[in-house]
């Protein structure tokens, strides 16, 4: 499927103009810092701002064009919105929100049996929705929007609201949900650690523009300085899981770089399956830099690599960027390391990182 848009958007202190062409095979992030455009770029695709002006395609279908003065309600779209909020009925039951949404879809497929397995949620049918939790309202929520069984699913940061173990839950249950029903999602969120745990493809925006697309892994690892700073800088990759060392609580993860070549990296990651292709993510401040590769020393992964990029130098840090097999590290040291160990672009160097890093969302 295609989304193809350009689209402008006019207020009296915000302006969005977004033109874009994007193939929508799994789950695109969106990301960026707050009044970026990212909600209101969601509810133009969506149908719910008459206001914005030009043109918006979805698989082939005009969806509107402000100059041939065509706009196809939101309830025609086959898309379904999920908001920050839930905005479940609050006079029905849970059940009586699906059962509302199953009647409006013409031509059903899926069953509100199958969407209440797909969401987990049979425990929750006989309650009313002021008694659910943020995470039981907002797993409702994706039954209902799945419900209208659309052809493409926003999610305008859906789990905003939930403690940690109800996101990592969430975004479990939104990956199943994908990869079941062949959904196309737009995700929208400000923590760059939902986006790389969820997304193929990641769309950056900053001032109502798209400033960057492309793989999730490379959007991330290559975040536009214009609004880097907004975000806690990481690295994200794919690792593959080899082998568990049991009696020592270790985790082999390799690393396929460049060339074929396989590099061997250790984690505390357990109860994970044999060859399960994890994203993992290394924050900066977890990588230090040596200039010779340590003969002797605890810290379990070294690396080596070289420097592409000494950036964002502040009063007292710098942020180094080291490709290692085409895979590209970022490393926050202080800037008093920098010019100790006289660092320059091109060099080579060894980083290193204790297998605690190396985590998983």
């Amino acid at each position: 499927m295609n989304l193809d848009f350009d689209v402008t958007l006019k207020y009296d202190n915000f302006s969005l103009q977004c033109k874009h062409s994007l193939n929508l095979p799994g789950i695109t992030g969106i990301l960026g810092h707050s009044g970026s455009g990212k909600t209101s770029l969601l509810r133009i695709i969506a149908g719910l701002n008459k206001q914005a002006k030009g043109e918006v395609i979805f698989n082939g279908n005009v969806l509107q064009n402000s100059e041939k003065n065509k706009f196809k309600n939101a309830d025609l779209r086959r898309i379904s919105f999920v908001f920050q909020d839930a905005r479940l009925f609050p006079h029905l039951s849970v059940l009586g929100n699906l059962e509302f949404a199953a009647a409006r879809c013409q031509q059903p497929t899926l069953t509100v049996e199958e969407v209440i397995e797909l969401t987990h949620i049979g425990s929750l049918t006989k309650q009313h929705v002021e008694q659910l939790s943020a995470g039981e309202k907002q797993r409702v929520a994706i039954a209902r929007a799945l419900l209208a069984e659309p052809e493409l699913l926003l999610l305008d940061e859906p789990l905003s609201a939930l403690d940690n173990k109800a996101r990592r839950e969430m975004v479990r249950l939104l990956r199943d949900i994908n990869q079941r029903l062949k959904l196309p999602m737009l995700y929208v969120s400000h923590s760059i650690i939902e986006i790389q745990q969820l997304a193929e493809h990641v769309l950056v925006m900053a001032a109502g523009d798209i400033i960057q697309h492309g793989h999730v892994h490379q959007v991330i690892n290559n975040l536009n300085n214009n609004i880097s700073d907004e975000f806690s800088s990481q690295t994200s990759l794919t690792l593959q899981i080899k082998q568990h060392l049991v009696n020592f609580g270790l985790t082999q993860l390799d690393f396929p770089g460049s060339n074929s070549a396989i590099v061997k990296l250790y984690s505390n990651l357990q109860n994970q399956p044999l060859n399960t292709l994890l994203r993992c993510y290394i924050l900066a401040g977890d990588i230090s830099i040596t200039r010779n590769k340590p003969e002797l020393t605890s810290i379990m992964n070294t690396l080596t690599g070289n420097i592409t990029e000494i950036d964002r130098l502040s009063k007292n840090s710098a942020l180094i960027k080291v490709d290692v097999l085409q895979q590209l590290f970022s490393v926050n040291i202080s800037r008093y390391s920098v010019e100790h160990l006289r660092l320059q672009v091109g060099e080579q160097v060894c980083i290193q990182f204790k297998a605690n890093a190396i985590r998983c969302y």
